[in-house]
């Protein structure tokens, strides 16, 4: 499979790119609009071209012209905030002049149909840095971008973790890593993301329906992750850091290289973590909750005359416990919580092997680009009962995808996206498993869509359609049920608009999704031990269609910013999986059901305060809540409770070569949860506090330190979408951990002038 890969690679390098062109080189300086003075340190990145530029101790910088124009820089500086400049003429050299912002909101967008900045976009997206969601340290990637308004994670202990949005999760939900659809059996409740922080730079969120750019499935949103950017032009770069935490007596450690020049850039790293079982409140073990995990990480890029290409490759493989199986039909949930902390695996236990690969070609012309994308993800996932020779289940996903987008800008206000999606997966149970939970299948996904663009006065307009066909085929008698060949179909729409002047930002949306019913739903019958139940699907369901009017107003002062985001969501032949009631060899029965009508609504409510008499403090408070309606049930299954998140960050820089940073205190409180399903039980409030302090150590080279706590009360709650709830197991109580990082930064010898 490798040598087929590269071989293909090699092919498709040699049809679609050219000799390696040579530019002229563009200088300019960063002036403070005011006062005129140079502005130091700033990191200018070349949208077309992904270069990455600094400004120098006079405010100089340089880098090699774009094949086209006009082009666009992205400045990121300290206490200017996010700024897009488009550049539509030849110069050797010029100079920009920037504005102070105290409070920056508009971050610039990757995730939307065209990189653009955030006050562009007619629907809202949440962009973060990862950078910013870990200023107090996380478990794992589900748990950092729980910190961002309307996400929450559902997670079965600290090794696996899923996304959740506006209450929807697994296949309702898309994630991506730079364009690339990620595909890991995200149906199970046991199985994670499959991504480490390792390199990630930011991660954006689009909220409800965006069938329009992903295609089927996305009816509760995406999460876009994009890598951290290369080195800086001409420069190598080296980081390396170390954590340990005590509540599970492990921690990890990772480095990651950088090198770019002129039209060449490269990356590789790797990181390894490893925790024993989490201690409780109580002062007791999870039993079996301990896990371990390894990354590999690498990408290369290169420019040519008029385009820009990249190669990608990811590898993630992890061992994970089951906390609370039994195969006992009367079950004590004391036994799950024990008095021993242990590393080592032990039966049961999962291996899941995750690779994921990509090519990235984008082709710029006077007026039109052209964007292909080629990629595959394979998901080995082995879970082991009782015995280590026989596999209680043994599952392999290899999904193939191809991503065709065309941009024209007709002019400076109209612009035109045109595109076909697709991808072939491949279901397979390995020989002789024990336990088989869904037969061999592939399933076959097709689409196409347009969207139109533009762009008057104060205003942006979009407007957009896609059609999506899938066809999902099975080879065997599954369960007396024969071989099954479905077909599901559906257009879809998108529209929406911007309105911006600078203070005020007012947006809406309507837009609409499809969802066919996955393989496991419809044919689902077995145990699940990872998910703790006995699963069973409905070969009947229908395919869920989505409904979602999306409207945001966002206030912005020079200190202080509001943002407000009701949302609606009306959804036809909705899927959840339900509690019977019943027990199967001691594992709950849960069925695959379907309602008629439900509506999901809330508002997602964010203020960040940044006082003009401390201009060190920054305050953030949001508010997430979340309804549904359902005229033939109480409610829906997993729903997240009402939350409010506080974030405090105090920024000191003070000393020299002990330099004390910032203090950051993390406050949350989450509601009781009384919208429960049938059978489903409740969950009671709780509040938690988290607190960081961070600083810089420098002798030759700078260390920077982190010291923080989490769950600094040892707050004994168990989250209404854990999914040990089951068991009745508490969350992890108090953590104190420490995490050491160095960066190392040098210019390239033989630098092209």
């Amino acid at each position: 499979m490798l040598y087929t890969g590269l071989k293909a690679s090699v092919i498709l390098f040699c049809l679609f790119t050219s000799f390696l062109g040579n530019s002229q080189i563009i200088k300019g300086q960063l002036l403070n609009k005011t006062t005129s003075q140079c502005i130091v340190g700033a990191r200018l990145f070349i949208v077309e071209t992904e270069q990455l530029c600094v400004s120098d101790s006079t405010g100089y910088f340089s880098f090699r012209q774009p094949p086209v124009l006009p082009f666009r820089i992205k400045i990121q500086a300290i206490d200017y905030g996010s700024q897009l400049i488009t550049i539509d003429s030849v110069r050797s050299t010029f100079k920009l002049e920037l504005e102070e912002k105290h409070i920056d909101m508009q971050e610039f967008t990757v995730s939307g149909s065209t990189a653009q900045m955030q006050n562009k976009n007619p629907f809202h997206i949440e962009t973060r840095k990862i950078s910013e969601l870990t200023s107090v340290a996380a478990m794992n990637m589900g748990e950092i971008i729980s910190n961002i308004p309307g996400v929450y994670q559902s997670n079965l202990g600290n090794g696996i973790s899923k996304p959740v949005i506006r209450g929807q999760q697994g296949m309702r939900v898309v994630t991506l890593i730079n364009g690339l659809r990620i595909e890991g059996q995200q149906w199970g409740g046991d199985h994670g993301m499959g991504i480490s922080e390792l390199g990630i730079g930011s991660v954006e969120v689009i909220k409800g329906p965006a069938s329009l750019l992903y295609g089927a499935d996305a009816l509760g949103g995406v999460i876009y992750f994009t890598d951290e950017n290369y080195a800086a032009t001409n420069t190598q770069e080296l980081q390396a850091s170390l954590i340990g935490n005590s509540n599970t007596m492990g921690g990890g450690g990772k480095f990651l290289f950088k090198q770019s020049k002129q039209n060449l850039k490269w990356m590789i790293g790797s990181s390894y973590t490893n925790h024993a079982d989490f201690q409780l409140a109580s002062k007791q073990f999870a039993k079996n909750s301990r896990f371990n995990e390894w990354v590999l990480k690498s990408a290369l890029s290169w420019n040519s005359k008029n385009s820009i290409h990249t190669f990608r490759y990811s590898y993630v493989q992890s061992t994970t416990g089951i906390p609370g199986h039994t195969h006992d039909t009367l079950v004590n949930f004391q036994d799950f919580q024990v008095d021993d902390q242990k590393r080592k695996y032990e039966l049961p236990a999962q291996f899941f092997s995750n690779h994921y690969f990509s090519f990235d070609n984008k082709w710029y012309y006077k007026k039109n680009t052209l964007h292909f994308l080629l990629g595959s993800t394979w998901n080995k996932l082995i879970e082991y009962d009782e015995k280590v020779t026989i596999p209680s289940i043994n599952m392999s996903l290899f999904n193939s995808l191809y991503s065709l987008k065309w941009i024209r800008n007709q002019g400076k206000k109209l612009k035109l996206i045109a595109g076909v999606q697709g991808m072939l997966q491949n279901n397979r149970n390995g020989l002789n498993p024990s336990d088989t939970l869904v037969p061999n299948a592939n399933t076959l996904d097709n689409g196409v869509y347009g969207t139109i663009q533009y762009e008057w006065k104060k205003w942006n307009f979009q407007a957009g359609i896609r059609f999506d066909n899938r066809r999902i085929e099975t080879f065997d008698v599954f369960h007396s049920i024969n071989p099954v060949v479905k077909s599901f179909n559906s257009p879809n729409g998108s529209i929406g608009s911007i309105y911006n002047s600078g203070k005020f930002t007012f947006r809406t949306n309507l837009s609409s999704g499809f969802r066919s019913p996955h393989l496991s739903e419809l044919l689902a019958n077995g145990f699940h031990h990872g998910a703790l139940r006995y699963e069973i699907g409905d070969i009947n369901l229908k395919p869920e269609k989505a409904t979602q009017i999306d409207v945001t107003a966002e206030i912005n002062q020079e200190h202080l910013v509001w943002i407000i985001n009701p949302f609606i969501n009306f959804m036809k032949d909705y899927i959840y999986i339900l509690p019977s009631g019943a027990y199967q060899d001691g594992m709950p029965v849960f069925t695959y059901k379907q309602l008629n009508q439900v509506l999901f609504y809330g508002s997602d409510i964010g203020m960040h305060y940044h006082p003009h008499f401390d201009h060190r403090l920054h305050v953030e408070t949001s508010v997430s809540l979340i309804y549904a309606q359902s005229a033939t049930d109480s409610s829906v299954s997993l729903l997240p409770q009402p939350r409010i998140q506080n974030t405090f960050k105090y920024t000191f820089d003070i000393g020299k070569k002990f330099k004390l940073k910032d203090l950051t205190i993390q406050y949350a409180y989450m509601a009781k949860q009384n919208q429960v399903a049938f059978n489903e039980l409740p969950s009671d409030s709780y509040h938690l506090l988290h607190a960081a302090l961070s600083f810089d150590i420098r002798l030759k080279s700078i260390f920077s330190c982190s010291i923080g706590c989490k769950n600094i009360l040892n707050t004994n709650y168990i989250d209404h979408l854990s999914r040990l709830k089951n068991i009745q197991m508490p969350n992890p109580g108090r953590n104190f951990y420490i995490s050491l990082s160095y960066k190392l930064s040098n210019n390239l010898k033989n630098k092209t002038k």
